[in-house]
């Protein structure tokens, strides 16, 4: 079994070791930890390497039109802990129906995604390592409302994020 197998496997069983707090009255559970800090230290080491990587890929494939400063690096399952718990809810879930399209092309063997989030919190691109070594990148951005949506007074005026590409780095 390859390593990125056991790592995807590990990090989508991480909701169910969540620590939590009940709360019997309302019947729900709060989850007080990150994931990323919920992991054994060797498995975030081993996602963060790779994501390194990954990132060293996009900085060669994209040369000056990326700057590695204007983004930032989340653990992927804790983008609701590090940014969408910050948005509107319907902005919250533009940005998870995009993470959602781009997870699509999830294949058996790949490693856990990582977001990295442009610091203007406008666009981001989710990563992850292929089993055969390669990197998959989308971006999702927000979509800017075209001038006649926005006469519309039933159009809301929350931001809505949208896969704009996908590729594949090698």
């Amino acid at each position: 079994m390859s390593i990125g197998a056991i790592i995807t496997g590990i990090v989508a069983l991480t909701p169910v070791f969540a620590e939590s707090n009940v709360h019997p009255e309302k019947g729900s559970k709060v989850v007080t930890v990150p994931a990323e800090q919920q992991q054994k230290k060797e498995v975030v080491d081993r996602l963060k390497k790779s994501w390194a990587k990954g990132i060293a890929k996009i900085e060669l494939s994209k040369g000056e039109m990326f700057k590695n400063d204007e983004w930032d690096l989340i653990y992927g399952v804790d983008v609701d802990f590090h940014f969408t718990n910050n948005l509107s809810a319907t902005e919250s879930q533009s940005f998870f129906m995009a993470l959602d399209l781009a997870k699509k092309e999830y294949k058996a063997g790949d490693s856990q995604y990582g977001i990295l989030l442009n610091k203007d919190h406008k666009s981001a691109r989710i990563i992850w390592e292929r089993a055969n070594g390669g990197f998959h990148i989308a971006d999702i951005a927000i979509k800017t409302q075209t001038a006649t949506l926005e006469k519309d007074p039933n159009v809301s005026k929350n931001p809505v994020w949208s896969l704009i590409s996908q590729e594949e780095l090698q």
